[in-house]
Order: structure tokens, then C-alpha cells, then sequence
């Protein structure tokens, strides 16, 4: 991974766990058996995330797509599933 990979996805995994709520880290689950949040705070920390992506990056990024659940495993399972999915469509 580049310097630059790096240091996008730090402020990904940042911008993240900005939007979940105290105490979360890059091992917490989101959603799913176990997970912080129910289905409407999944929306909401969508919902805001996408915001945050694009006030940061510049781009439109829609998280909630086809793409995202037609994987095998949920990008929405943990933060590091989540921020490996944004890269991905940051760097896509």
C-alpha cells in the first residue's frame, strides 16, 4: 500500500469512527449478530458517512449499492470491513 493508500485509508477508518458512537475501534462490529447498531442506525451512520466522504474527498460515494450487497460478506460486518469497502470505491 502506497503512502498515499495509507493515508487515505487512515482518514476513512477516522471519518468512521467518527459517525459510530464511543469507545469504537477498528475491530468493533457495526451490524449483524453483536453488532452497535440496528438497521436505522446502519442508515444513519450511512447516511452520514457518505456526507463525510464527500466533504473530505470530493467525491459522491454511495454506500448502500448493489455492489455492497451482492458480497459474500457484509462491508457493513466491522470497521475494518467498512473501510476496506470505501477504499475500495475510493480507489476504483
Amino acid at each position: 500500500m502506497s503512502a498515499t493508500q495509507e493515508d487515505t485509508s487512515s482518514i476513512v477508518q477516522r471519518l468512521i469512527l467518527e459517525s459510530l458512537p464511543p469507545g469504537a475501534g477498528e475491530k468493533t462490529r457495526i451490524f449483524g449478530p453483536g453488532g452497535r447498531l440496528d438497521s436505522l442506525g446502519l442508515v444513519n451512520l450511512l447516511a452520514d458517512l457518505e456526507y463525510k466522504l464527500e466533504e473530505a474527498f470530493g467525491r459522491k460515494i454511495v454506500l448502500a449499492s448493489e455492489r455492497a450487497m451482492s458480497r459474500t460478506r457484509s462491508p457493513f460486518h466491522d470497521v475494518a470491513s467498512l473501510t476496506d469497502y470505501v477504499l475500495d470505491l475510493l480507489l476504483s
